[in-house]
């Protein structure tokens, strides 16, 4: 028998399938929309722009799209952007508008961005203020509550005999 290495059939026919020698093309190319060259598709006048995600692997995701459209973002029309440009588009409830890779994008008015970021402060100013309130009435005398106390000893025990058998 000879001492040669052997090869077996499927390390044969991978070798000399083509498909599997070169993956490494794709490995620079990043699909993630936050990562999108998006030069070609500036913000128009008066509007923010957005990527929203449509699609989780194989499955629907309309309720992000839906939770989207309730805060004033409107899927950006593929004919809004100027002739010449190269821009993804997608047919998305059957209007042709921009997007890519299980994400659409959206657009809303600079003025409705501005007052839905400053109800956000004010959203979050007041919950930090609930906590500091929160925070101070635990420690107050009238809560119930005293201020919190630290025990300092502590105790050894022989702890119990483990049952033996007389056998």
């Amino acid at each position: 028998m000879s001492n040669e290495a052997r090869t077996s059939r499927a390390m044969d026919s991978r070798a000399a399938d083509e498909s599997h020698e070169s993956r490494d093309e794709f490995d620079d190319l990043d699909f993630n929309p936050a990562n999108l060259n998006t030069k070609d598709i500036p913000p128009r006048e008066g509007y923010v722009q957005r990527w929203v995600r449509t699609s989780i692997g194989n499955s629907s995701d309309q309720s992000n799209v839906f939770r989207s459209g309730n805060l004033g973002w409107k899927p950006r029309a593929a004919d809004s952007v100027k002739k010449g440009a190269m821009v993804p588009t997608v047919e998305f409830n059957g209007d042709n508008v921009i997007g890519l890779h299980d994400t659409i994008l959206m657009e809303r008015p600079t003025a409705m961005d501005a007052k839905h970021k400053e109800y956000e402060r004010k959203t979050a100013a007041g919950q930090m203020q609930a906590v500091e309130n929160d925070m101070l009435r635990v420690h107050d005398s009238r809560s119930g509550m005293g201020r919190p106390t630290s025990n300092n000893r502590s105790s050894v025990s022989t702890g119990r005999v483990a049952p033996v058998s007389s056998d």
